[in-house]
């Protein structure tokens, strides 16, 4: 089991999308307690009884479940700041895993719906993320089905730019889960790195780096 800590925080963006404010979650700092996760341990399986919401701190996370024909699919990843589990009913719908060594907070989910009732803004904000979290997967589902394999490589890299801020992506998953995100094989995803990385599309500084050094070459690339 993940080890446990008593934690201080403050909230930050969801999916470099709207920012709930920090005051609003403020109150969540005392329900908190900090876990760690090592490389590919899991935080909860499919069906598990949905008792926690969760906010990455370090580290990141995938989620994913495995179809019928015993292929793997990844719906998300979650990197420092993003919520985890807003929007589970009883249970949890998939399995959510460590990708590297990760740190998280862990929030009774008892406790938070205390708190919301008690402080409305808190929910409010914990509605509106969940609400830009399925409205990005329900784009991104309409748009992959249109895009050749560039515009999805393309499409991620600037939606994980678009987290960061500053060109530079943290790409701490394999390229085989990116192929099971983007609906690609892994030799897929190889090829069209390499491809940006030789027309100087992008930079890589390591394994697990890369920096967007022609942003508009790369969003002509995408035409959603």
């Amino acid at each position: 089991m993940p080890a446990t800590h008593a934690v201080t925080f403050r909230s930050t963006a969801y999916h470099g999308q709207r920012v709930a404010p920090a005051e609003s979650l403020a109150a969540l700092d005392g329900v908190g307690v900090v876990i760690g996760l090592r490389r590919d341990e899991p935080l909860f399986r499919p069906g598990d009884t949905a008792e926690f919401y969760f906010k990455v701190l370090k580290g990141a996370v995938r989620s994913c479940h495995v179809l019928a024909d015993g292929r793997r699919h990844i719906g998300d990843f979650f990197m420092a700041g993003d919520f985890i589990g807003l929007d589970a009913g009883e249970s949890y719908p998939f399995a959510a895993e460590a990708i590297a060594k990760a740190m998280l907070i862990r929030y009774s989910r008892q406790k938070v719906e205390a708190l919301a009732a008690e402080e409305p803004r808190i929910g409010r904000s914990l509605v509106e993320i969940m609400r830009s979290r399925l409205a990005a997967a329900r784009e991104r589902m309409l748009l992959l089905g249109h895009m050749t394999a560039m515009e999805r490589i393309a499409s991620f890299l600037l939606d994980l730019s678009a987290r960061g801020g500053d060109g530079r992506i943290c790409l701490p998953m394999t390229r085989t889960d990116i192929g099971d995100y983007l609906g690609l094989t892994m030799e897929t995803v190889s090829r069209a790195l390499s491809q940006l990385k030789s027309e100087g599309t992008i930079t890589q500084q390591g394994l697990h780096e890369v920096t967007i050094a022609n942003p508009a070459a790369l969003m002509a690339l995408f035409k959603p």
